[in-house]
């Protein structure tokens, strides 16, 4: 199509031109020196935040053969340290990884897998130290805990020890970042002579492996963001070739656990909301499947897991997470009932395949996680563990509510507050409103030990449900995607009103915050005219959608075209442009506006909110602040050690808080 574009600066891309460090390193120092004032304030708020970390905690107990592993936080360290012990012998335990060792002078870390060999001899395990996602495999000798000469580079981080002990399976990125083959290594061998057994060519999917349930097959799994496909590998079999289970089709998801003979399917083939089939193992025939689950209009099946004598599945219902187990192929099973308080129950990985337990978590945004253990055959929970909380926290003291707003189509979309109950009547009050709506990703009402320091200041937190996650099933997401993605603004926008019209906050108390893909909606908010607000945080945004989009050798671009649409079709090129931040920034007054990136992020590339803000610099006619941080040791995620993040978050606190409230009340 003939359209031209004029993109002023686009030279900000270059990280390797001096120009545009110097830019960024500008950036920065204007932005701490807007802050300064604020130090007070984060020092306060990372004292809070500190507070509350019970700073040596010991996880749950996860149960694998005669071991249980488990990790450990201790008081001044920014990384976990992960354990085991004999099952019944408290005094045996032993040191798996110490993620503290490994961290041990560098700026960023991340520990993106890490297990051990079926044996428990063996633990390999993948680290970046950069931020960008490509990880290093190595592996290390427990018994007397030297690494092997094995070291396996340019992964993603994705690994299954097969059962023989002495190989890994695992994905190698390309160019474009794009986990595309799945390599098989020999302990004891170079890389260079690792057997490729799988490559996907096709840019639109992503490789990943993982074991089954049963522990009898190593599973490929590709994925785009419509269709997938899976090959089985015996895991048993280290000279096997990968079995294809059903050939891709076209905007048909499905995933696959086996058991003797069977093997289960949940799947969206003739089921928007998901059903889940058994078929026969041996004969993989489409004509042969029998529904266990079928699909269901308003509930929608979103994961499961077999065991040697039960079926549990997590699914959704009225926009939260609940857990069914099924104890035959043929019965509807049992509803687990919610402990007190929780909102949301979870399935947690089990890693037993001949057991009646099963590991729950347990989600509320007023009460930390818990963890429980579900007995299968009498539907028991039984706690656990729930998270523990330092300082003066009560989960008395604060309150949810549940709310609905009216879209611009008649739609109800979902807002979940959460609040100290000292604030309860003191409304219109502070209110920083929350938003995602991408990749069928449902915005989880969690707990965050971080955000009390924001409630206990009187700032009501709200979650929306906006169209292009999946919270209401497949429909919704699907609703906000593609040609239907304007869905998504709309409705958060309607939710910024309602909470206005309501009385629950005022147009100058209301802070709006998105990430990533979030961050679009953040970006379109401030380009509507239909609601204002008094500042925003854009946290890693994606707001230059038909640049990098179009742009076939970044990481996520050919991927991504399912879930926003191809530019280079001249209609969705159109329908893009006209909602994409970047290109409708035009001259208004904005918020005061906090934006993030990382120099390291393959997801969303630090130029994208460089260039954003310099445009908005060039066209904002308001005196508000407008900082822009570029974190330059780290991607995607920000800081990696647990009290870095913390500064992190003050800062990020701080911004909030000296907008939203007057100096007295921001104490």
């Amino acid at each position: 199509h003939s359209d031209q574009r004029t993109d002023p600066y686009f030279w900000l891309k270059d990280r390797n031109d001096p120009a545009v460090t110097a830019y960024i390193e500008a950036e920065n120092t204007y932005a701490e020196s807007w802050l300064k004032h604020t130090e007070p304030l984060r020092e306060d708020l990372v004292k809070e935040m500190y507070s509350r970390i019970v700073e040596t905690d010991t996880s749950v107990p996860v149960k694998r053969g005669q071991f249980e592993y488990y990790s450990i936080d201790e008081q001044k360290r920014d990384y976990q340290s992960h354990h085991r012990r004999k099952i019944g012998d408290p005094d045996s335990e032993e040191l798996v990884i110490d993620e503290n060792v490994l961290a041990k002078g560098h700026k960023f870390f991340d520990l993106g897998n890490l297990t051990v060999s079926p044996d428990h001899k063996l633990a390999a395990f993948a680290t970046d130290f950069r931020g960008d996602e490509i990880y290093t495999i190595e592996v290390l000798r427990l018994k007397d805990r030297k690494l092997l000469p094995d070291t396996l580079n340019n992964t993603s981080g994705d690994f299954v020890w097969s059962q023989s002990n002495t190989v890994l399976i695992y994905t190698t990125l390309n160019e474009a970042h794009r986990p595309y083959r799945v390599y098989r290594h020999r302990l004891g061998e170079s890389q260079e002579d690792d057997e490729l057994i799988f490559e996907e060519l096709d840019e639109a999917f992503y490789v990943s492996v993982s074991e089954s349930d049963s522990e009898c097959f190593i599973q490929i799994n590709l994925e785009s963001a419509i269709t997938s496909e899976v090959h089985l590998l015996d895991a048993k079999n280290d000279r096997c070739h990968p079995r294809l289970v059903f050939e891709r089709r076209h905007d048909v998801l499905y995933t696959v656990e086996d058991r003797g003979d069977a093997l289960y399917v949940l799947t969206n083939d003739n089921a928007v909301n998901f059903r889940l089939i058994r078929t026969n193992l041996n004969q993989l025939d489409r004509s042969d499947w029998i529904d266990v689950i079928p699909h269901r209009d308003q509930v929608t099946l979103t994961g499961f897991q077999v065991f040697s004598e039960f079926i549990v599945v997590e699914e959704r219902r009225n926009g939260l997470p609940t857990v069914r187990v099924l104890e035959d192929d043929v019965s509807e099973g049992y509803t687990v009932q919610n402990p007190e308080k929780i909102q949301e129950l979870r399935l947690h990985r089990n890693w037993e395949f001949d057991t009646t337990i099963c590991r729950v978590g347990g989600n509320a945004l007023d009460m930390p996680h818990s963890v429980y253990d579900l007995e299968m055959t009498t539907g028991v929970t039984t706690h656990l563990k729930t998270q523990p909380i330092g300082g003066d926290f009560d989960p008395n003291n604060y309150s949810t509510e549940k709310h609905l707003a009216i879209s611009h189509d008649g739609t109800e979309i979902p807002i979940y507050l959460v609040y100290s109950n000292k604030a309860l009547n003191r409304r219109p009050a502070p209110l920083l409103l929350y938003g995602y709506g991408a990749y069928g990703i449902n915005s989880s009402l969690y707990f965050s030990s971080k955000r009390v320091s924001l409630l206990d200041r009187g700032i009501i937190y709200a979650i929306t449900q906006i169209r292009g996650g999946s919270e209401m099933g497949r429909g919704w997401y699907l609703d906000g995607k593609l040609d239907k993605k304007k869905n998504t603004f709309l409705d958060f926008n309607a939710c910024a009103n309602y909470l206005i019209q309501e009385g629950i906050t005022s147009q100058d108390q209301l802070a709006i915050v998105g990430g990533s893909a979030g961050g679009l909606v953040v970006g379109n908010f401030l380009n509507s005219d239909s609601v204002r607000c008094k500042a925003a945080l854009a946290l890693v945004p994606f707001v230059d959608i038909v640049t990098t989009i179009l742009d076939d050798t970044l990481p996520l671009s050919v991927v991504e075209r399912d879930e926003w649409g191809d530019p280079n079709d001249p209609e969705f090129y159109d329908y893009m442009k006209s909602y994409s931040p970047y290109d409708n920034t035009q001259r208004k007054d904005f918020p005061a506006l906090y934006i993030s990136a990382g120099l390291n992020d393959p997801r969303v590339g630090y130029w994208e909110p460089a260039k954003w803000a310099a445009k908005i610099r060039q066209c904002k006619t308001d005196d508000n602040p407008l900082l822009l941080i570029t974190e330059m040791e780290s991607g995607h995620s920000g800081a990696s050690g647990r009290l870095d993040s913390l500064h992190e978050t003050a800062r990020d606190y701080a911004f909030i808080i000296t907008q939203l409230l007057s100096e007295s009340d921001s104490q």
